[in-house]
């Protein structure tokens, strides 16, 4: 029985190639904004400490002569004296800064801003998302240009909160990428990729063996898919592992099951059974499907999950209907649906009984730039869409959307958990379902399962404030 890749449409082609499950009409731009050929996603005003402003004033001021009159007073000296902490009312730092910044007596006056630490890029909204983000006409076939509304921009906290260095100081551990290959050549994984077997190129040419001959499991300018939910998962820069500080505590072992004609099953169970033998293994992403159910992939997920104690992710699908495709159908299984940057349901998503859990998947539409899907690696020489360079020197990047990204996010999560916190198998699976943020009817529901994933309390127990 054959496997159809979960093949998600790269967000660059998006222009010339509706996505199958987005139903969305084109919308107007904004009249009243601003009509750029590019834009990139819009940051929110950074976070600010509450009643505090900061200001140097300049030779020969007096500072209480500067504050008293709006109410104003000293709460701190700065080092050496450099410059002053001012307190007043809460919500009131952004006008005071203004207003002092105007007088001649102050040298300079601003908000005691928050920055965040080694600052996650605003590109991965999946996992820091301040609200107000959103795209811009771009690829639309009528020409137009500028911002689309902003009923469309991302809502405060719609993310994971997977901040910076909670997993950091961990265990190793290991994760498998089950997929088209991973470029392995690429900078956000140097050093930290096992060479697993091209179970598909086996395949392809007519050995189905489960003895593998074929150690080739690099992923193709022409696919991408693995090298993107790699990097989702376990990227120094762009992935779950790596902004949480978890990277360099996790490897990931890597086979390639997919490729031009779709994914094999006899591929992905000779590829789920190894990875479960693979020591220190602790979970493996499997985003790919259809909608048949397979019992040899029943019977190699059983001894994944039960004999080896190792999780098993499987993206949930990407057709919109209301059941879940195998063999993320399998209980044993951890099914992913894929949510966006305002927390809803992707269109695409597929959804129904036995959805355990929802995480970012992205959504753009067919006549915006990309900011509203996923960015990650992708390997060198793309050739699905269009592609960037950076974060990291000489690796390139792309924006993909599906539930073949938010089942990786899952995984990734995994990674740091275990690695942080030591939980395996069901102990594990447990933290990362209970932790979720619950969406949509209270407790459990078959359109988010028990909700959409939170890393920050997956890791840390505890809640991060609203926007935090």
């Amino acid at each position: 029985m054959s496997r159809v890749s979960l093949r998600v449409v790269p967000a660059a082609t998006l222009a010339a190639l509706a996505f199958a499950a987005c139903t969305d009409a084109p919308v107007q731009p904004d009249a009243a904004g601003p009509a750029p050929n590019v834009a990139r996603a819009a940051q929110a005003p950074e976070r600010v400490a509450p009643g505090e402003v900061i200001l140097q004033l300049k030779a020969g001021a007096t500072l209480d002569d500067v504050l008293r009159p709006h109410g104003a007073s000293k709460k701190a000296d700065g080092y050496k004296g450099a410059f002053v902490v001012a307190r007043t009312a809460v919500g009131n730092e952004r006008a005071l800064a203004a207003l002092l910044a105007r007088d001649a007596r102050v040298e300079f006056a601003e908000p005691n801003y928050i920055r965040t630490v080694d600052a996650i890029d605003s590109r991965l909204w999946a996992f820091y998302n301040p609200g107000g983000m959103n795209m811009s006409f771009y690829n639309d076939p009528d020409g137009r240009t500028g911002p689309i509304p902003s009923s469309y921009a991302s809502l405060l906290d719609a993310d994971e909160d997977a901040i910076e260095g909670i997993a950091s100081g961990g265990s190793a551990v290991v994760v498998g990428s089950i997929d088209t290959g991973v470029d392995y050549g690429h900078p956000e994984f140097a050093g930290r990729l096992i060479r697993g077997c091209d179970w598909y190129s086996q395949s392809a040419s007519g050995n189905s063996s489960g003895t593998c001959s074929d150690w080739t499991s690099d992923d193709t300018p022409e696919e991408g898919h693995g090298t993107h939910t790699t990097g989702t998962m376990a990227g120094a820069s762009v992935g779950v592992a790596g902004v949480t500080g978890a990277a360099s505590n996790v490897k990931v072992f890597v086979q390639r099951v997919c490729g031009e004609v779709g994914c094999y099953t006899s591929s992905i169970v000779n590829a789920i059974r190894a990875a479960a033998d693979q020591p220190g293994l602790v979970a493996m992403n499997l985003s790919l499907g259809g909608n048949s159910e397979s019992t040899a992939e029943k019977n190699a997920i059983n001894y994944a999950v039960n004999t080896k104690g190792v999780l098993v992710i499987a993206s949930a699908g990407n057709s919109g209907s209301g059941k879940v495709g195998c063999p993320a159908c399998d209980p044993n299984a951890i099914s992913v649906a894929a949510t966006t940057w305002k927390d809803e349901l992707a269109s695409y998503s597929q959804k129904g009984s036995g959805l355990d859990i929802s995480a970012p998947g992205g959504l753009c539409y067919s006549n915006t730039t990309e900011e509203g899907c996923i960015f990650s690696a992708v390997v060198a020489g793309y050739t699905e869409g269009r592609s960037y360079t950076g974060p990291l020197a000489g690796g390139n990047y792309a924006y993909m959307n599906g539930t073949s990204m938010a089942a990786p996010q899952v995984t990734g999560a995994a990674a740091a958990v275990a690695s942080k916190l030591g939980l395996r198998g069901t102990a594990l699976r447990s933290r990362l379902l209970s932790t979720a943020d619950d969406k949509g009817a209270a407790g459990y529901d078959t359109k988010f399962g028990n909700g959409r994933l939170n890393v920050y309390r997956a890791v840390k127990g505890t809640s991060l404030g609203a926007g935090l």
